[in-house]
Parts: structure tokens; C-alpha cells; sequence
């Protein structure tokens, strides 16, 4: 995501905190907690890590934990496998690591999955994308992610908008095809639903020949499971041939970018929010909302994500009676209770041999007179 000048304020402030940190050169040593997150390349976004970082900064200026600040360090993989396994030695050879929170990326866990569980190291990803983030047993995120929330669109198309033909478009990340084919073959198994088309291709080809071939299919609705740039794209490219056919995406592309973008996009875009939606007031989500708006952070599910992650792992953290080491906090995480936050449908909880309960809900939005609406009174679960 291309940084501008309303990050100004967070950069400051940061550095005001550094400062800070120098000052207190003397005092108990940091706790470290890091993050592989995909900060540039394509589709990369900061959203969640930067959430994260303000949670950390919060906890900080009230005392820390057990009067020791959260340092959080950051390592941009830049959506290269190598990079991804730099970032991650990086952290697993400092000691003072204890966990990672809040890592945003599309290819770390495929990465670095089993090199974690080799350190005994925990990562609760803010937003998990590849397969490996939700089947490790020491990766747990926060967010549903692209598998989950695909069989929630299609559910959400099939029983609520009460269509039959439906068609999934997706590019072909990397590690991730397989993954979408798996769950459309689920699905339409566990429904006993027709059997959606698939439909993938390559992120910068050119999209009027899959248009013309996903119009041909007469679908009564499309399910997009790309980022939030592509699916806005997406939308652009199929809504001339398809003007009156529902598109749901999935939760990148809930977002006030893309509110702005397909304004003018006609009628039946959906986005499936995994958590609280952030565009409401409701009051489970205020604290987040203020923190990020102090910040002039634009919100989105993956700052509710990061955030998420971070409130979680403090949440452990102040569980901890003794020493808080590397050892301890994971002790700590595979042998926590359900936690429950205001922001989630269902409860959460890392297990121990990978017995994690993770978020498999989502809530419809509708795109309405360039705002986000709630499109169903219920969470739809997997």
C-alpha cells in the first residue's frame, strides 16, 4: 500500500516513542514481539501491523507488562519466499523474541510454518492469506481468511440471495489454487449445491477474455476471491457484460476505497466482513476506532485484524505470572482459555499440537449510495 502524508502523525509519534524508549535505557528489559508482514510488492498492505503497533504504544504508555515495554519488530518480506525466511531467522535467533502478532502476508506461513514450531515460537497473524497459516500448529491468526470467507460468500449467495448458478472467479496467488478448489469441492459436497464453475487467472493479464469467458457460464452471482485492488478491477472489467449479476468479494475489498471506487457500480456488491463491521458505531469496536482515527488511519478489517492479534497476545501476556520469556508465552498461548472480543462472532483460542480455535465467520455488507451497509442480520459460519 503506498504510504502518504496521513501517516505523517504515526511516524511522529513513533518516533517520539523511540526517543522515549533511549531515555529509559536503564530500565527492565523489552519484551519483543515481531512480525514478517508483506509491506511492499504487490498487494502488500501495512494496515495490520500498523494497528498492531498502536495497540502495543497503549499498552506501553500505561506501564507495559510487568513495567516492561513491547518492542515490535517489523520485517518486510516483500512477497519473496527468500526475504520471508530472512525475516523470520532474524527473529527466531533473538532470544528476546516471544511471540509474533499481527504479520500481514500472502506467503509467510508456507514459508516459516515449520521453522516456528521448531523454535517454539507462536504467530497470531492479524491477517493469515496462504493455506499453511490456518493448518500449523503454531501459527494461529485472527482474521477468517480467502478459504473460510470464500464458503461464507458462496453460502451467503446460495441461501440468502437464493441463487443456484454461481461462479467463482480468483487469481492464482501463489500456493493458493489448490486451496480454492478445495473449498468449492467442500462446499458444494457439504451442500449438496450445484457445483460452482472456478475460474483462475493471473493477476496483470489482461481481464476482458475471462470476462467474456465467466459471461458465457450465465451466472446468477460471482464470487471474486482476490485482493481488494484487483477486485475493484474486477468489478470495473465484468459489470458492462454483466450488469445485474451480484459480485461478492471477499474482506479486502470491504474498505472506503473501494466504496469510492464502484459508487457508480450499479446495484448487488457485496463484501464479507470477519469481523464487527468496522463501518458501524456500534460500541464493541469504539476503542479501536478511536485509536486509529487519533492516527489518521483509514479502518479496514485488516487493521481490525492487527489489532486483534495484539489485544490477544497482551491479553496472554497479563495472564503471566513469572518471568515472560519465549518459553513461558508460548506455554501461555497452547494452554489458553476461549478469548472473546467485541469484534468477533465467535470466541478464539490457540491449542496446543495445532487445536486452535479460529474465527469461520463472516457478515454480509452491501455496497449502497457509496456506503457500506449491513446486507444480513446473521453471521454466516462455517
Amino acid at each position: 500500500m503506498k504510504r502518504s502524508a496521513r501517516f505523517l502523525p504515526l511516524a511522529t509519534a513513533l518516533a517520539a516513542s523511540a526517543a522515549h524508549v533511549c531515555a529509559q535505557g536503564n530500565g527492565p528489559p523489552p519484551i519483543v514481539v515481531g512480525a514478517v508482514s508483506s509491506l511492499t510488492g504487490q498487494g502488500a498492505s501495512d494496515a495490520s501491523v500498523q494497528a498492531a503497533r498502536l495497540y502495543f504504544d497503549a499498552i506501553n504508555a500505561t506501564g507495559g507488562i510487568q513495567g516492561r515495554r513491547i518492542e515490535y519488530r517489523v520485517i518486510d518480506d516483500q512477497m519473496r519466499p527468500q526475504q520471508a525466511q530472512l525475516a523470520a531467522t532474524e527473529l527466531i535467533k533473538d532470544p528476546r523474541t516471544v511471540a509474533l502478532a499481527g504479520s500481514s502476508s500472502a506467503l509467510e506461513c508456507g514459508v516459516n510454518h515449520e521453522r516456528y514450531a521448531q523454535a517454539g515460537l507462536f504467530s497470531l497473524p492479524g491477517v493469515g492469506g496462504d493455506p499453511a497459516c490456518f493448518a500449523s500448529t503454531h501459527i494461529a491468526p485472527l482474521n477468517a481468511g480467502p478459504y473460510v470467507a470464500t464458503a461464507t460468500a458462496l453460502s451467503f449467495a446460495h441461501q440468502v440471495l437464493r441463487h443456484e448458478r454461481l461462479c467463482v472467479v480468483s487469481p492464482a496467488l501463489p500456493g493458493m489454487t489448490e486451496a480454492f478448489e478445495k473449498v468449492v469441492r467442500n462446499w458444494t459436497q457439504r451442500t449438496k449445491a450445484p457445483a460452482p464453475s472456478l475460474d483462475m487467472y493471473q493477476l496483470g493479464e489482461p481481464l476482458p477474455p475471462l470476462v467474456q469467458r465467466v459471461t458465457a457460464r450465465q451466472c446468477q452471482a460471482v464470487i471474486y476471491t482476490g485482493p481488494g485492488g484487483p477486485a475493484i478491477e474486477w468489478v470495473l472489467a465484468s459489470r458492462p457484460a454483466m450488469p445485474k449479476v451480484p459480485i461478492v468479494m471477499l474482506t479486502p475489498a470491504y474498505t472506503m476505497q473501494a466504496a469510492q471506487a464502484l459508487s457508480g457500480a450499479g446495484d448487488g456488491l457485496y463484501a464479507m466482513a470477519e469481523f464487527d463491521p468496522w463501518s458501524s458505531g456500534s460500541l464493541q469496536i469504539m476503542g479501536w476506532r478511536r485509536l486509529l482515527i487519533a492516527r489518521q488511519i483509514e479502518p479496514s478489517s485488516l487493521s481490525q485484524g492487527g489489532y486483534l492479534a495484539a489485544q490477544a497476545l497482551v491479553h496472554t501476556l497479563t495472564g503471566i505470572r513469572g518471568p515472560i520469556t519465549r518459553a513461558s508465552v508460548s506455554q501461555a498461548l497452547a494452554t489458553m482459555a476461549l478469548w472473546r472480543s467485541g469484534m468477533m462472532d465467535q470466541p478464539f483460542k490457540v491449542g496446543a499440537d495445532g487445536r486452535h480455535q479460529l474465527n469461520r465467520s463472516a457478515l454480509p455488507m452491501k455496497l449502497e449510495a457509496g456506503k457500506w451497509r449491513i446486507a444480513h442480520a446473521q453471521w454466516i459460519r462455517e
